[in-house]
């Protein structure tokens, strides 16, 4: 009984904290309104949130090491929560970054404990389970998203968003961290920091796990304002592409496990990139709302399972801490954001909102014939 509350209190856990990543991703037209900016600005608040994210990376394992996952996970979650309260009062584009910045430090040790615990869970049991952990973080996006964009209707503003998510979700964050009990396991002998020659495996796990953070940061990041500028809806119609995406992301991921154990790593692997590969072309090329809301379906079962295979495996590779593992994939992937939301600005604002997904289908293009040569090394 124990260890099912143990596993319950994680899920919430990444439930909790991906709702607020759906308050984002609805108001992000409403932060770009309020510091008056362009996309290119938007670009860059998310490379200073990348960039504060990856410093916190590099030093999360030896502080984990050093406390525990638990002790990481208190005090992030909270800090991550209490950073919105002055985000509806930042007047500016750089002042915003700097609060990005911060946000990123927090969020960077939170997503190495979280998905370390997770692993450790996952290892536990020995059977796959960080597929499942990770649908409650795309159920927590996408009611947060469902639950921002009626606030949005109804006219409801920002501060008062932001007031009542942190009323209602703090101390539930709280109480639910004080609810786990294992902590990392300790792997003697093994790399226990990121600087070190990485196998082959290694590699290929961070590219996968790269190219799919380009697909979800697109649409965390510009869904929005995708529905609003290129599809023209307004309100609650903003939203469908976050909802759209996140309800069959939580489908895609609920079903990953067992799509996993039962027609293997690299089928499945393949399955998801083709479908992701068809989604980007559809949401590049039409402004047709029902092609929009089927392409960001499509897009979110694509999305769904690479990353938490990446990270499952890369938490069982021998010869390696796995929180030293994790927090490589975790790098690569932010390290992706760094200078995508940038480039993908300008691209926006040079060519529309819609052009962002065709660099992102050319990298998938590229990556496929990689993953089919690396069949080999997915067991």
């Amino acid at each position: 009984m124990k260890f099912i509350n143990d596993i319950i209190a994680t899920r919430l856990l990444f439930f909790i904290m991906a709702f607020y990543v759906g308050l984002w991703t609805i108001r992000i037209p409403t932060i770009k309104d309020q510091i008056t900016t362009d996309y290119f600005g938007i670009g860059l608040i998310m490379a200073t949130f990348a960039i504060g994210s990856i410093i916190a990376m590099v030093f999360s394992n030896k502080i984990i090491k050093l406390t525990s996952c638990k002790t990481v996970l208190l005090y992030t979650s909270i800090l991550q929560t209490l950073l919105w309260l002055p985000a509806p009062f930042v007047p500016s584009a750089n002042i915003f970054m700097v609060l990005s910045f911060i946000f990123g430090l927090t969020y960077g040790s939170f997503e190495i404990s979280c998905n370390l615990y997770a692993s450790n869970l996952e290892k536990r049991e020995k059977k796959s389970m960080m597929s499942g952990f990770h649908a409650f973080w795309s159920l927590g996006v996408l009611l947060g998203s469902i639950v921002t964009s009626l606030f949005l209707e109804w006219n409801i503003s920002l501060l008062n968003n932001v007031i009542i998510y942190v009323i209602i979700l703090l101390p539930l964050n709280i109480f639910i961290v004080l609810r786990l009990d294992i902590d990392q396991v300790e792997n003697k002998n093994n790399k226990t920091n990121i600087f070190f020659i990485w196998p082959l495996i290694i590699f290929v796990l961070a590219l996968i796990a790269m190219v799919n953070a380009l697909t979800e940061g697109s649409v965390d990041s510009w869904g929005a304002l995708y529905m609003r500028d290129f599809i023209k809806v307004d309100g609650f119609l903003i939203g469908l592409a976050t909802v759209s995406f996140n309800i069959f992301m939580v489908i895609g991921r609920l079903s990953g496990d067992w799509f996993r154990d039962k027609i293997g790593v690299y089928n499945l692997l393949t399955i998801l990139f083709l479908l992701s590969i068809l989604s980007l072309y559809l949401l590049y090329s039409y402004d047709n709302i029902i092609v929009a809301i089927f392409g960001f379906a499509l897009l979110g079962i694509g999305s769904s399972a690479i990353v938490p295979i990446a990270y499952s495996l890369a938490g069982k590779v021998e010869g390696i801490d796995s929180g030293a593992a994790i927090a490589i994939v975790s790098i690569a992937v932010y390290g992706t954001f760094m200078g995508a939301p940038a480039t993908l600005g300008v691209v926006a604002n040079n060519y529309g909102v819609n052009s962002i997904f065709f660099p992102i289908l050319i990298i998938f293009l590229f990556v496929l014939p990689i993953l089919f040569a690396s069949k080999k090394n997915f067991k």
